[in-house]
């Protein structure tokens, strides 16, 4: 894979460091963090403590509605394999660059010179309209879910960084359909409905498509029990969802 360093601070002095835009969940007033699993087994794994970390290049590969994203945590992605078309790339002279050769090719923020192993939940807040957005997530990840209470997040994250070693990051996705600012903290616009806070593990190599296991203990002490969801939008509508059902019950507000 052939990779590019795109320094995206224009004019402004790099950094050439990484620098999150991810906001702090107090921001997002969030009741809890949602993550949803295709299958039962995949759901009772992560409530025993088998929690698993993917790589951005893992989600550029990844061709499932929701999961992949060709532009993850970069500029964009082309492979030959997968029949992208390749883009123009300029030289600062003004001449183009000849990519006839090359197989795949990676364009990245200069300030992000490695990715990070990545886990992504959803946030439901009181002002995020997360209830807009249930249907298409049971649809797109699967019906099983997990709840974490906003108050265990950070002994989530605690309980990672002591078992790992490494650096966690974590925090609010923000989305734009600027190009230019696509990063590790920034998707486009056409995920935005999944309300996205992503915690991120140490560095890996902006090639690396391992896996990163991490076995958690206590992990059901920090979970919550919850097995049903009620959600109740400004018109007085109310949704109800329970783990393992695709189907969603609606009781609508009648009108005076």
């Amino acid at each position: 894979m052939t990779l590019f360093g795109a320094d995206t601070n224009g004019k402004k002095k790099s950094q050439f460091r990484r620098k999150s835009a991810m906001r702090n969940i107090e921001e997002q007033t969030a009741y809890s963090l949602i993550k949803f699993f295709s299958c039962r087994e995949h759901l009772e794994s992560f409530k025993n403590g088998s929690v698993l970390f993917r790589t951005p290049h893992y989600y550029r590969l990844c061709e499932e509605i929701g999961r992949g994203d060709q532009a993850e945590s970069c500029l964009g992605y082309w492979s030959r394999d997968s029949g992208h078309e390749f883009p123009e790339i300029y030289t600062e002279h003004g001449q183009v660059l000849n990519l006839g050769s090359i197989k795949s090719l990676l364009v990245y923020p200069l300030k992000e010179q490695s990715d990070s192993w990545l886990q992504s939940w959803s946030i439901i807040g009181k002002y995020n309209k997360f209830e807009n957005s249930i249907e298409k997530m049971l649809k797109d990840f699967g019906p099983y879910f997990v709840l974490l209470p906003a108050q265990n997040i950070d002994k989530y994250v605690s309980a990672i960084t002591k078992i790992t070693g490494l650096k966690v990051e974590h925090g609010a996705i923000k989305y734009s359909n600027d190009i230019m600012e696509k990063s590790l903290s920034v998707k486009g616009q056409t995920f935005e409905y999944q309300k996205e806070y992503r915690f991120l593990l140490g560095e890996c190599d902006k090639s690396c498509k391992d896996d990163l296991a991490v076995n958690i203990s206590n992990m059901s002490t920090l979970l919550s029990n919850a097995k049903s969801l009620k959600f109740e939008n400004p018109k007085g509508d109310i949704l109800y969802c329970s783990t393992g059902e695709k189907r969603v019950c609606r009781v609508m507000q009648k009108l005076p």
